[in-house]
């Protein structure tokens, strides 16, 4: 009963609830701008809030378990500080979230204020301690924090492809793609010392080798912010996926040599920073460098999204793509598509060009009597 309290704790916690409200609020304007820019909703559901309480929690609770047999654990006073610094970035920083810098500077505030501060409060009067676990502890928490942003990138990222529409280029409109997920991740580690057990009776404790450790269910967050313009979203991401799992191979090899050196925690800590920052910013550059654009063209519609459950499911499209021809009309525009859809308007016969510039024809049935609800996000005719 007791670990059933300390595991329900979790969503008492103010950081849980402000994540989750941020992560309505990203999923919410996300739609607001696809209403705008393409007349309704790519994805009209709140999947973001979905994957919170499905890959979020699995996560979790895989993370949860292997900590639990690892015996990892974290002071409070880290803890402590972690919830904050990620409190006020969730709040007063609308733009963007930042989970391994909150990671790097929450753990350099505790561990470097042990060692460099000399007028530091004395904290063991309320039970808090400024380090009091192996070094070797944070650099598991990084480590795993790179292994599951790797996971779910490599497997999540692209498959919720949803267009922005951006500037001009060179008089026409192109479009992104942007990424601005991030996960709440219910993560369970031990927590030396007795400031739990003495301010709450209740609370469960552990005695590991003639220490007390109480259980405590915090929030980690894992997320990232990119936007993809010139290549296939699913791509960039399982790339970046891959990366980010050597980057968990090196913040493991960093555990092992702090084993004999546990000095080197803060210079580990900012080379794996700089590491990740290295590694979105190549991926960035690269990204900037290709010749293609999700851009408008003049001989046909470019293809943006495919709204799932519809019959353009089964057209074999995908976002890049030309469509040249419907119903054996050539199309330009929004307009002269739909217009060519009425032709026919039980089957869509579309003649296309891909991205590599190869030509296919592909065709299923529609709604009989609704074109426009056949599925194909396309750029919206301009006024005027």
């Amino acid at each position: 009963m007791r670990t059933f309290i300390a595991c329900g704790s979790f969503l008492l916690q103010p950081l849980v609830w402000l994540a989750v409200l941020r992560i309505w609020l990203t999923s919410r304007s996300r739609i607001k701008g696809e209403r705008h820019d393409f007349g309704s909703a790519v994805f009209s559901d709140h999947f973001e809030l979905r994957h919170l309480l499905t890959q979020g929690v699995v996560l979790g609770l895989g993370l949860s378990i292997i900590n639990l047999l690892m015996g990892f654990s974290l002071p409070l006073l880290w803890i402590m500080v972690y919830e904050a610094l990620a409190f006020a970035t969730l709040l007063l920083i609308p733009t963007t979230v930042l989970p391994v810098l909150l990671i790097v500077v929450t753990t350099l505030i505790t561990v470097l204020g042990s060692s460099y501060i000399t007028d530091k409060p004395d904290l063991t009067t309320v039970g808090l301690h400024w380090g009091s676990v192996p070094v070797q502890n944070y650099f598991w928490l990084v480590a795993m924090f790179f292994l599951l942003l790797g996971h779910w990138l490599a497997n999540y990222g692209g498959r919720f492809v949803s267009p922005k529409i951006y500037a001009k280029q060179r008089g026409k409109r192109i479009a992104g793609y942007p990424w601005r997920e991030f996960l709440v991740l219910p993560m369970v580690t031990l927590v030396p010392g007795d400031w739990l057990t003495s301010h709450l009776a209740f609370w469960p404790v552990f005695h590991i080798q003639g220490q007390s450790f109480a259980i405590l269910v915090i929030p980690l967050l894992v997320g990232l912010r990119f936007t993809v313009f010139r290549q296939v979203p699913r791509d960039v991401y399982q790339r970046l996926g891959k990366q980010m799992i050597w980057l968990a191979v090196i913040a493991m090899a960093f555990l092992g040599w702090s084993t004999a050196q546990p000095q080197i925690l803060p210079v580990g800590l900012i080379v794996l920073l700089v590491g990740y920052g290295f590694i979105l910013w190549r991926a960035k550059r690269y990204d900037d460098r290709q010749q293609f654009w999700y851009s408008q063209v003049d001989d046909g519609v470019r293809v943006l999204g495919i709204r799932p459950r519809t019959p353009a499911v089964k057209l074999d499209l995908n976002a890049g793509d030309i469509i040249l021809e419907c119903n054996h009309q050539s199309v330009n525009s929004e307009t002269a598509f739909y217009e060519a859809l009425l032709t026919n308007p039980t089957y869509c016969h579309l003649r296309v060009r891909n991205m590599a510039g190869e030509l296919k024809v592909t065709e299923t049935a529609i709604y009989s009597g609704a074109p426009h609800e056949i599925g194909i996000v396309l750029f919206r005719d301009q006024e005027g």
